[in-house]
């Protein structure tokens, strides 16, 4: 018995490693468009004042984070630089990184429908991968043990029912539909009644996309709502909505759309391989206040996990959790403990030194010669900072994307 869940656990931690592998991998334009900005700042700032928040501010809103988030982040950044008596910007990064994780959590009960009779209903526009991602549930669950059943309610779009009853086949479920332009109300009528008379752990509805306006939209969820309270009113429910994490700022758009018309319970991001804006997982949950629960990260079923802000930022960032971990934990214990000389007051040679006596000194000495140039250009000449023509307009640029996050 021992080693077989050994077994089961060698195999999960393998199925982590691999999808963190593949979320890195897939975050690679995202990071090289947020952190390289980010470690740009840290490296070209030699002390933390309002300039140095105000450029990082910049790179989080340009890369898609929003203002609400943007915000946040950089008040609780700037909290813990004062509580941990930091002195040097590049000793902040890992308390960004922490505070970023902070905006993204989940909740202690998000997951709790996984092992309750539930229904949940996916929504979201034609294209996003909505009817992928119900077969890629569904197979996640089936693998962990529940009984599932999938309701083909994406009547209108021609096809639907047979690209959902493939992903019904792969994933080993059954699937109840109904025809092309049929009431999607009535194949959630039937799928229901089915649930209870199986005793199904889990119904996957799957909605439509478009219709014709969003009135018709409203009436068409309202009344799949109804018929649930009433067949079955002690089931969980959930709703979720899917978004393609390459649209960026249109994805949110559509989420606030969609909560004009049903009551989000979680979001799921899929196409998160290769984009370019996948800041935006950080904006949706802080403008919206709704949890991101899964992330997708290709075509396979098990490209579809939960999501885990750790693992999101740590991939961000391309660090390994553990190691992340681990600087964190030495960077605050130093503070605590370091006296003389002040990190600020130290030379250019004592840095360099502490680094390398592993003290926990996380500035690199490319790094450190790079603000050692500046600052001897700027004592050169001091009126340097003033040619600087660029700085009015990345703040325009600021403000223009603060007011259409407005």
């Amino acid at each position: 018995m021992g080693e077989e869940w050994n077994q089961e656990t060698d195999a999960e931690d393998r199925e982590h490693k691999s999808f963190f592998a593949r979320l890195k991998e897939g975050l690679t334009k995202t990071r090289n468009n947020i952190v390289r900005g980010i470690d740009n700042v840290f490296s070209g700032f030699s002390t933390i004042d309002e300039e140095f928040y105000e450029e990082l501010e910049e790179i989080l809103v340009m890369g898609d984070i929003g203002v609400n988030a943007t915000t946040q982040i950089i008040d609780r950044l700037k909290t813990q630089v004062r509580e941990n008596h930091i002195k040097q910007p590049a000793d902040c990064k890992e308390f960004l990184m922490q505070s970023i994780k902070e905006q993204m959590q989940v909740g202690e009960n998000a997951y709790d429908f996984e092992r309750e009779q539930s229904i949940v209903m996916i929504i979201g526009v034609n294209g996003v991968g909505k009817t992928t991602s119900v077969g890629k549930l569904a197979g996640k669950y089936k693998a962990e043990g529940r009984k599932v059943l999938i309701a083909a309610a994406d009547t209108f779009r021609a096809a639907a029912g047979d690209q959902l009853a493939e992903w019904a086949k792969r994933a080993d479920v059954p699937m109840v539909g109904g025809k092309e332009g049929a009431d999607p109300a009535s194949v959630v009528y039937d799928a229901v009644n089915a649930a209870k008379a199986r005793g199904v752990d889990m119904l996957l509805i799957d909605t439509a996309g478009r219709l014709h306006n969003k009135k018709n939209l409203m009436e068409e969820l309202r009344k799949m709502d109804r018929i649930i309270d009433r067949e079955f009113p002690n089931a969980h429910r959930e709703n979720f909505i899917v978004l393609d994490g390459t649209t960026g700022q249109n994805a949110l758009v559509q989420a606030r759309e969609f909560g004009d018309v049903a009551e989000l319970t979680g979001i799921i991001l899929t196409k998160m391989d290769g984009t370019a804006k996948g800041g935006i997982a950080v904006a949706i949950q802080s403008e919206l206040q709704v949890p991101v629960k899964y992330i997708g990260v290709g075509e396979k079923i098990e490209d579809l996990q939960r999501f885990d802000p750790g693992d999101f930022v740590d991939a961000l960032f391309d660090v390994e959790p553990e190691a992340q971990a681990e600087t964190v934990a030495e960077s605050v214990v130093e503070r605590e403990t370091e006296s003389e000389p002040d990190p600020v007051e130290a030379s250019f040679d004592e840095a360099v030194s502490e680094d390398s006596s592993g003290s926990g000194w996380t500035m690199p000495a490319w790094a450190l010669e790079s603000i050692a140039q500046e600052e001897a250009a700027r004592q050169a000449d001091p009126e340097r900072e003033q040619e600087d023509s660029a700085g009015e307009e990345k703040k325009e640029k600021v403000s223009f994307w603060k007011k259409l996050w407005s």
